[in-house]
């Protein structure tokens, strides 16, 4: 039996429902369908073809029969989890029995006609993946950018090919840390990418790509990444964007990317995204293609982003380990006070009796000078001159950063600890064990729970 419209939502399961009752569904007349979505039941049988929506978190055990999600087919008696993130069109292959198993804020339930895309989404996949070659996801937060990348490279493995994706959200990376973006060489079907881990991973710096710096930092690895898997003979690289569009700096930023990547595909997820792209790149060879978002999604507010990021770094930082480093034998990147012309003793003496504060290190630029200052210095009795940062050694603590080796190809994830310039040592906190050449400092600060602060200066130190 197909799916039946209904007037209203009508939930299979959810948390306050009573879960102690079987039901199976034995006719397709209406009086049946509206009899099993409005009963309670922690098993339900779902004729072939029928489509269920599951938000999580919810753990579902196929008990007889085929269920298959974003191109996976799931077999009896196997069993698959529900992120409390993320939500699913579930689709019964064959006539199959399921048990659903709820938490708090999960749910169940039969889509209305018209609300669940994932028949239309698996035909476009199709016809995408026969073509080929550079692909680009675009659309705007919560729109399905993930769910139909990870569509892609399933659809592409059952046509034996070799797909890669690169995870280009900076701010929400399941394949790598916040702050980086990572290239995966997919060899096996997965529902969530975040059960993986980038194959090789590129340091951002930032959460989000709205500043020059980390637009320019994207666009460049994103280009570097490409060419990698496509010398490693992927054929399908899929590129997936973040949900940074719809104002004007946005949509120039992706227009930019498309256009430097030169993608054989742009999958628009909603009408605005369809209409935006196609309007600016009609009568070129790029084909857009212009695919509905889901009618119905977990929407993730900013607290959820946010705890989604803590979750990453501790997952990251679950094994790591406290390393001191030499200043002097390393490379350090990203940091304002290491980049510019450093002081000599002479001219730090000279800037130490103009600001009227021991200057401990500093270092120029043509437009300004980085000064540090010891942590107990009142900033306030520093005397005030144009073109000066004053920075502390404590600035440093909380900073994400990236382990590179002596290529500086980044390796692993850092956050430092103590920033100690007197004795030209800084500590870091990481899970690399391997031989540490240089840091790379971005722009992204956590306390100890994890939990990143928000914006940080420009020059931290």
């Amino acid at each position: 039996m197909k799916n039946k419209a209904v007037t209203k939502r009508h939930y299979l399961v959810n948390m306050a429902d009573n879960m102690n009752g079987n039901i199976h569904r034995s006719n397709s007349s209406d009086e049946g369908l509206m009899e099993l979505l409005t009963s309670l039941y922690s098993n339900v049988l779902l004729e072939k073809n029928t489509i269920v929506r599951v938000t999580g978190p919810v753990r579902i055990d196929v008990v007889k029969g085929c269920i298959r999600i974003l191109g996976v087919n799931i077999y009896a008696p196997q069993r698959v989890y529900v992120n409390r993130y993320r939500s699913y069109a579930v689709k019964a292959v064959a006539d199959s029995m399921v048990g659903f198993f709820i938490g708090e804020g999960g749910a169940v339930e039969y889509p209305s006609e018209g609300e669940e895309v994932i028949d239309l989404w698996e035909q476009m996949a199709m016809n995408i993946v026969r073509e080929g070659k550079r692909v680009i996801v675009v659309g705007a937060v919560d729109s399905g950018k993930t769910s139909f990348s990870t569509l892609l490279s399933n659809i592409a493995l059952e046509f034996n090919l070799r797909p890669a994706i690169i995870d280009a959200d900076v701010g929400q990376c399941d394949l790598a840390p916040p702050g980086f973006i990572a290239l995966k060489f997919m060899k096996n079907k997965v529902i969530w990418l975040r059960e993986l881990k980038g194959d090789i991973i590129r340091f951002i710096g930032y959460t989000t790509p709205s500043t020059p710096v980390a637009m320019g930092r994207i666009m460049s690895a994103i280009m570097e990444l490409i060419g990698i898997a496509e010398t490693n003979k992927s054929d399908l690289v899929i590129v997936n964007t973040d949900g940074w569009f719809g104002d004007l700096a946005s949509i120039e930023y992706k227009i930019t990317l498309i256009k430097s990547v030169k993608p054989k595909s742009v999958i628009a997820l909603g009408v605005e995204a369809c209409n935006m792209l196609s309007n600016v790149f009609r009568g070129s060879s790029v084909k857009i293609y212009c695919l509905p978002k889901p009618k119905v999604i977990r929407h993730r507010d900013r607290e959820d982003r946010r705890e989604l990021r803590r979750l990453n770094y501790s997952m990251y930082f679950k094994e790591a380990k406290m390393v001191c480093l030499e200043i002097n034998n390393i490379a350090i990147l990203g940091s304002c006070l290491f980049s510019g012309l450093p002081f000599l003793d002479e001219f730090i003496q000279k800037l130490s009796k103009e600001l009227g504060v021991n200057v401990i290190a500093a270092s120029s630029y043509n437009d300004s000078i980085i000064a540090m200052v010891l942590d107990n210095v009142d900033i306030n009795t520093i005397k005030q001159r144009e073109g000066i940062n004053i920075v502390k050694p404590s600035n440093a603590k909380g900073l994400i950063a990236a382990i590179v080796d002596d290529t500086l190809e980044e390796r692993d994830i850092a956050v430092i600890e103590e920033f100690d310039p007197i004795n030209k040592r800084i500590c870091i906190l990481t899970p690399y064990k391997g031989v540490i050449s240089g840091i790379i400092i971005g722009r992204i600060k956590v306390d100890e729970y994890w939990n990143d602060r928000g914006r940080v200066s420009r020059c931290p130190i």
